[in-house]
């Protein structure tokens, strides 16, 4: 018995006292928000903005690419940015480039300068999102469950700003132009830069070499990934400049993978990769953002640019997804600690593919029960992978290992992210003008107005809203052809990523 309480010792330790940690979460998941807005806010802008801009639309879409092309290419130099120069004041930077990238859209005067914008909010995209995982993990490694609960918050803000995107961008557009979109980060900015200054502790590792090759390497590689997937979707992949930059791509990347096993202190450990279950946990982790995001992608294009809907409710629909996710990813780091991530991996992988598989029933016509049951089914899965990811790499990685991989998955799940876009978006792009021909000869178009709606399309138009009707039936039912390969083409992704959870992960952490 205590001699001072009269009451037996306790064998369980004190958790470790962290000043300000709701505070330290808070700021992390505000620039996660900032980040992930700026992906789907963009795209409920575009009509009007081609209106006011007079945008030809062929250009129209490096609105949206322009972000994700820039976060794509720096998102692996974010993180060893913030390591070397500090993760507090590298997120502050990345959270005020957010904002100032938006700011310089909202106040353009013409189409570059609309550009210019979008690429100044990628760089701050790509410090923001390695730096914000950073800080919880830097503030929180002494109290592991705390740690893990707060990764599973922050991943949770993802799906929240990608949904909210929409929904908010519509109704700022029920009673404001487009710019005031784009206005919305600028107080997010103070408050989330305020908070981080208070709260948040510096954070580096000063003598850590900043490993320039391998920077280089990942911008050159991943930017001409990102671009040359985009733009062979609208130009044909057998275009010299795509070829080109596909190849530079390949090069580049091959050339990192050399350089960073060769690097004392590498931006991306690929040594660590040769264990089969790592790799495998990463390709799962980087198939979880790339399902939500682009999944939640298609569906904007479809509810607008197939059934119609308005911007506003387009994010009301989109709202079944978001609101799984967030609450699938609140319940699952519990249920990891019961059966395993990789049970939880493999599961959730699959509930992905099913929802995939319901949101290809979808048709002009058809009702919202199927796209609410798809999108629900959707944000479900996706919870149940993208946070119990990080506790799978621990899992199945050397203790030595664990912070590389941790940081990798990070990297991984980014770049899932935004190679969506891309990838989902040549997709569509191949088979809408692909089917376009047979459904305007099915819908019964002359053939000379049928070559100029093609020709339109190619450019990246679409005639539907000011054409006859069945020229409008025709590019919404070759549109939605587009979207339902682009579906197919997620749940093999996600049924892939299951046959790695069971066959690989599983198998590891079963040994550990």
């Amino acid at each position: 018995m205590s001699a001072v309480t009269g009451q037996a010792p306790s064998d369980t330790p004190p958790k470790p006292v962290i000043p300000r940690g709701g505070l330290v979460l808070t700021a992390a998941c505000l620039g996660l928000f900032m980040s992930f807005i700026e992906v789907t806010a963009a795209i409920s802008t575009l009509r009007a903005l081609q209106v006011d801009m007079h945008v030809a639309p062929a250009d129209l879409s490096w609105v949206s690419s322009t972000y994700t092309l820039v976060v794509a290419a720096c998102v692996l130099s974010g993180g060893a940015l913030g390591e070397r120069f500090g993760r507090r004041r590298v997120f502050v930077v990345g959270v005020v480039a957010l904002a100032a990238g938006s700011l310089v859209v909202a106040t353009a005067s013409g189409f570059p300068q609309v550009l210019v914008g979008r690429a100044i909010s990628g760089v701050g995209g790509a410090l923001v999102l390695p730096t914000s995982l950073a800080i919880i993990t830097t503030t929180f490694f002494v109290d592991l469950p705390r740690m893990l609960r707060y990764i599973t918050i922050w991943v949770s803000m993802s799906g929240v700003g990608l949904a909210v995107g929409p929904l908010l961008g519509g109704a700022l557009l029920d009673r404001f132009d487009w710019p005031a979109v784009y206005l919305v980060n600028a107080p997010l900015a103070v408050v989330t830069v305020a908070v981080t200054l208070y709260a948040v502790k510096e954070t580096k590792v000063p003598d850590r070499a900043l490993d320039l090759p391998g920077q280089f390497l990942s911008v050159v590689g991943l930017g001409t990934l990102v671009y040359g997937i985009a733009v062979g979707g609208r130009e044909g992949y057998g275009d010299p400049v795509v070829v080109t930059t596909l190849v530079v791509a390949v090069v580049a990347l091959t050339a990192l993978v050399l350089v960073e096993r060769r690097a004392p202190v590498p931006m991306l450990d690929v040594r660590m990769m040769a264990s089969v279950p790592l790799a495998a946990t990463l390709v799962v982790a980087a198939s979880a953002l790339f399902t939500f995001v682009g999944v939640v992608f298609l569906e904007v294009l479809f509810l607008q640019r197939v059934q119609g809907a308005e911007p506003m409710a387009t994010g009301l629909k989109l709202l079944p997804a978001m609101v799984a996710f967030v609450l699938s990813t609140l319940v699952a780091q519990r249920i990891a600690t019961k059966v395993g991530p990789a049970r939880l991996l493999a599961v959730g992988s699959l509930v992905t593919a099913v929802a995939a598989v319901v949101l290809v029933r979808q048709q002009p016509d058809s009702s919202y029960a199927i796209t609410g049951v798809g999108l629900a089914l959707l944000g479900l899965g996706s919870g149940l992978v993208v946070a119990p990811s990080t506790a799978a790499a621990f899992a199945v990685a050397e203790p030595a290992q664990m912070g590389a991989a941790s940081n990798a998955v990070t990297a991984f799940r980014q770049v899932g992210s935004v190679l969506a876009t891309a990838v989902l978006g040549s997709v569509l792009a191949v088979r809408f003008i692909g089917a376009l021909p047979d459904r305007l000869d099915t819908a019964h178009v002359p053939p000379e107005v049928a070559t100029q709606v093609v020709a339109v399309a190619r450019e990246g138009g679409n005639s539907a809203g000011r054409s006859t009707p069945e020229v409008t039936e025709a590019v919404s039912a070759a549109f939605n052809v587009g979207i339902h390969t682009g579906l197919w083409v997620v749940a093999g992704v996600s049924a892939l990523a299951a046959v790695l959870a069971f066959a690989f992960i599983s198998r590891r952490t079963k040994e550990s």
